[in-house]
């Protein structure tokens, strides 16, 4: 349906994108033909592995083993296992202690003072100590790990030690965001480790410890020593498998075993029918959005992007890519958030609505009802079946607006090495664990321009800036509301990202996996307590299960 990654349209031409209709009969059919007949081939039920391991299937590798460094999802999932953070969290997204057994707020919320756990160790022996939370943060603060992170802790001055187990967080200004910040995606490093250090052979302190590292996969293994208790699983294996379908029929033989928020949402329902798997699926805080680049000469134009945002149909999208796995959305804050904006209008979908503004921008229509177009834009995504079906339809519903998306997809690290450095005019991506409204830091905030933050788009404004710094200097969700809202409504009226849709957690694991727990970005804490039941066991019913 694209023209392939690479080879542009002759000058002067569009090819005919798909109509709507029939992309709409395309996407009501097209992705589970492959798995269909694979998954109804095999009657047998996969059994749980001989070995007492757990294999996930993700879509890509982690990027990095540095805690302090990775920014996406499959290095996170690692992390929820191999390290500890000062601050742990419920599946509800709630807070709670972690490697800090308490904290006390000082100095007019300017000074937080943690508390470490005396039992608290890393995997090679070594205490787990004041030192260690000092070194982690303030080698992001004081530049010695170049990070995009270091954005996100804007108001975080410096870290000092008291005591052996007594560390204080000195902030420049109260900071409602701090808890948030610490937990084990922000796990703590021994002193003087480095990322090449951690890349090598990672050191946490969580209930799982590094084996191993190949290209498709990295092995961790249950640490015998950790306070919490050893974990019921031997071993886990997070294992790449980039084709979604080679990713179900790896599920379906038993090969992988659990698979989280990776798998197209027909395939899930096609899991669902089965005996020997399990679903799971829960509202969650994952955002689907466009990300456009506010430095390019046609997308600073905020007529142009409004015009996008015209042109997208974001609910039919929620029913037919995402078979209703997802609610469109005009923020990033999930459904029921106590900071998030209900009262946003939406924006319609309307192609007319679109050309006209793009007339004013002054792209006109050069051929009246002929096959050029008024825009045509480069649209960036990863080469993941759904990433590019989606694509696939937000460029048949911009061609109806006149605007000509020649898409182009890349395997994700070549891709995200592009977004990450601003080589874009247009991206799709999802952002996973959106828990605190302080999330606009990192991604709006005009101090985050990479490569110390997220803000990928270049965006600035004052406005933003304002309300990010106000509502972030209050603790209590009351107090901080009103700067939120307000914020929402400024990012709606700019549009540096198209909202699409907040989609579900759906997981899909084997029948015997007990103990898992549905997480709102699809977070695999439950893992450090998940178990196979074996023959003869009764069936526990799975937690978030229907």
């Amino acid at each position: 349906m694209a023209m392939p990654p690479g080879h542009p349209p002759p000058p002067g031409r569009r090819p005919a994108p798909p109509r709507l209709e029939a992309l709409s009969r395309l996407l009501l059919a097209a992705l589970p033909l492959a798995v269909l007949g694979a998954c109804r081939h095999h009657e047998r039920m996969p059994a749980p592995p001989a070995a007492n391991e757990l294999v996930v299937g993700l879509e890509s590798a982690p990027g990095h083993l540095d805690p302090r460094v990775a920014t996406d999802q499959a290095s996170d999932f690692v992390f929820q296992l191999l390290m500890d953070g000062l601050m742990a969290k419920r599946p509800d997204g709630s807070l709670i202690p972690g490697l800090a057994e308490s904290w006390d707020i000082l100095d007019e919320g300017r000074r937080y003072r943690f508390h470490i756990r005396p039992v608290a160790r890393f995997h090679d022996g070594r205490p787990l100590r004041a030192a260690d939370v000092a070194w982690t943060f303030n080698s992001i603060l004081e530049g010695k790990v170049p990070t995009s992170k270091k954005a996100a802790y804007g108001p975080l001055s410096h870290i000092e030690v008291v005591d052996e187990l007594t560390v204080d967080f000195v902030l420049h200004e109260p900071w409602g965001g701090l808890l948030i910040n610490l937990t084990p995606g922000e796990g703590i490093v021994p002193a003087g480790t480095m990322p090449e250090d951690m890349q090598r052979h990672p050191i946490g302190s969580g209930p799982y410890r590094f084996v191993s590292r190949a290209p498709d996969r990295i092995v961790l293994e249950a640490w015998d020593d950790y306070p919490g208790g050893r974990s019921p699983l031997d071993r886990v294996i997070f294992r790449e498998v980039p084709d979604a379908t080679v990713r179900a029929l790896e599920l379906e033989k038993g090969s992988v075993h659990l698979v989280v928020n990776a798998l197209p949402p027909d395939t899930v329902a096609l899991f669902e029918d089965r005996p020997g798997f399990q679903v799971s699926q829960r509202p969650g805080a994952n955002y689907v959005y466009l990300g456009l680049n506010l430095e390019d000469p046609v997308l600073r134009d905020v007529r142009v992007r409004r015009a996008l945002a015209h042109a997208v149909d974001r609910p039919r999208i929620a029913k037919t890519v995402w078979r209703g796995q997802g609610t469109a959305t005009e923020t990033l804050l999930p459904p029921g958030h106590w900071a998030r904006n209900e009262s946003l209008p939406t924006i319609p979908h309307d192609p007319a609505a679109a050309a006209r503004l793009l007339e004013q921008a002054g792209h006109r229509d050069p051929d009246g009802d002929g096959p050029r177009p008024r825009l045509a834009l480069s649209f960036k995504v990863s080469n993941n079946e759904l990433s590019l079906l989606q694509a696939q339809a937000v460029q048949a519903m911009l061609a109806e607006a006149g605007i000509e998306a020649t898409i182009r997809s890349f395997e994700f690290a070549t891709f995200y090495a592009d977004v990450k450095r601003g080589a874009f005019q247009m991206f799709s991506l999802t952002w996973t664990g959106i828990a605190d409204p302080d999330f606009y830091r990192n991604v709006f905030h005009s101090a985050s321009i990479p490569p110390v933050g997220a803000n990928r788009g270049r965006y600035r404004s004052a406005e933003v800036d304002r309300l990010i710094t106000e509502g972030g200097r209050r603790s209590e969700p009351l107090a901080r509301r009103p700067f939120y809202l307000q914020l929402q409504e400024v990012i709606h009226r700019d549009l540096p990202y198209v909202s699409l849709l907040t989609r579900n957690t759906v997981a899909v694991m084997l029948a015997g996996l007990e103990g898992y727990e549905g997480y709102p970005s699809g977070e695999l804490y439950s893992i450090r307590q998940m178990r196979w039941r074996r023959d003869g066991e009764p069936a526990a019913r799975a937690a978030g299960a229907p």
